[in-house]
């Protein structure tokens, strides 16, 4: 690469870092402010790290998944309900967090654990790169997002990061793809990768690991059987089908905005008629092409399994999931890691990397308040005026997550292209040897040259 292309190309990445600084800074600055932190974050400023010790509370107490009709796996227990102090959970989880400060205490490790990872990680892909993309990343809104929440995706985006990042080798992707998807059922799907790289003998050992601790862990929690999950999983989309606000806050898809003409929503009200049905169209159409698109690139990955990089399979396995189920805003932290595993090579990846940039941007801007609460931050302390608004960035992100989506699908498709023109497809099952310099699953890289 030419040395002002090479000029370009990190001082744009940088630029795009300063951009999530000052997103980081407004929010810390309207937090002293205002007393609460600003949408995106939860509308329920008394909520906070309560993903953590709503779990830990009911890994000390039962009915886990008859009463609180719970979608985490028993291994959410089984870390919450080890890593807490029984005597804090008697009454409710709210007293529990006020008691168990050590809980508070893992939670930031965990945090600061996948920040440390995903450095490590990019580090060892680009250290030009590596500062800006560690910063974006670590005080992006995504990964802010689900510390605030206290949720365990932060262990589960731990583990994703060794095993995608090429940070461990086989017994340790083994061991976090155990872990992951027993903590984030849909982490279940990027094994499709090593399916892909026919890589049959640690995509089995890895089901096996997988299937093995959450029967282990069934076994100590004493609930959480199949059966109990999928009755929960149904409860939970029925649930989520009637919280529209909730869904559109901080979302990786522009489904749920359908639900407002479904729902008891004047949305016809206050917007003309034809521009509801253009754009409940455009959300139509666009859904099923984009997913379409991430399926295809998947099959033709199949054919041409060298041609395609490893994050990149990855990311069209859970994008294709993104596209019809937002599965809340702080996984689109998974986005944004696979996409700082991207090199910049063309406009498309450029695009993309800097598309990551912005979604990583903190803090939002309000378009309308829809009504106001007086109650009680815990972070701060204090009694504030905690509005529910409808944030610039619902309606931002997921376009920026399409355009990222659209532009590695097309530098996918032109690299497929390449490959059908040098050689005959692959359509057997005999594990393939990786193009482009890209490590395979269960192989560590090695650091790249600035």
């Amino acid at each position: 690469m030419r040395v002002s292309s090479r000029l370009i190309r990190v001082g744009t990445e940088y630029i795009a870092m300063v951009l999530v600084l000052l997103g980081f800074a407004r929010v810390v600055v309207n937090f002293f402010k205002f007393g609460y932190l600003q949408a995106p974050f939860v509308f329920d400023i008394g909520d906070t790290f309560m993903d953590w010790f709503n779990t830990a509370y009911w890994a000390h107490n039962p009915g886990a998944y008859s009463v609180w009709r719970t979608i985490y796996l028993p291994l959410s227990f089984v870390i919450t309900g080890a890593l807490g102090n029984p005597r804090c959970y008697g009454n409710a989880p709210y007293d529990a967090r006020d008691c168990d400060v050590f809980g508070i205490v893992v939670i930031v490790l965990m945090y600061v654990a996948c920040c440390i990872v995903a450095a490590v990680a990019m580090y060892r892909r680009d250290r030009s790169t590596a500062v800006a993309r560690s910063i974006a990343l670590c005080l992006g809104g995504p990964i802010l997002f689900a510390l605030e929440r206290g949720n365990l995706i932060l262990p589960a985006l731990f583990a994703f990061m060794l095993a995608y990042g090429g940070l461990v080798r086989s017994r340790g992707f083994i061991a976090a793809s155990a872990v992951m998807a027993n903590l984030k059922i849909y982490l279940l799907l990027p094994l499709v990768s090593l399916m892909i790289e026919r890589r049959w003998r640690l995509f089995e050992l890895s089901l096996i690991a997988i299937v093995a601790l959450y029967l282990l862990t069934l076994f100590f929690v004493g609930a959480g059987t199949p059966t109990e999950f999928v009755a929960n999983l149904q409860n939970w989309f029925n649930f989520r089908s009637g919280v529209v606000w909730d869904e559109i806050l901080y979302t990786t898809t522009y489904k749920p905005f359908l639900q407002l003409d479904v729902g008891q929503y004047p949305v016809r009200d206050f917007i003309e008629q034809p521009v509801v049905d253009i754009a409940k169209r455009f959300i139509e159409v666009e859904v099923i092409v984009s997913r379409t698109l991430a399926l295809a690139c998947l099959v033709l990955a199949w054919v041409y399994p060298t041609a395609v990089s490893r994050s990149r399979v990855v990311f069209f396995v859970l994008m294709q999931s993104f596209i019809i189920q937002n599965p809340g805003g702080y996984a689109i932290t998974f986005v944004v890691f696979l996409v700082f595993m991207e090199r910049w090579r063309n406009v498309p990846t450029a695009l993309a990397i800097v598309c990551a940039f912005l979604i990583s941007v903190p803090g939002d801007m309000t378009v309308t308040t829809i009504f106001e609460v007086e109650r009680e931050s815990w972070l701060s302390g204090r009694i504030v005026q905690s509005p529910y608004i409808l944030p610039l960035g619902s309606f931002i992100r997921p376009g920026m997550i399409l355009l990222i989506l659209w532009a590695l699908a097309f530098d996918t498709l032109r690299d497929i292209h390449r490959a059908a023109k040098a050689g005959p497809p692959s359509w057997g099952f005999r594990r393939c040897v990786k193009a482009r310099g890209e490590p395979e699953a269960g192989t560590p890289q090695a650091p790249a040259a600035g």
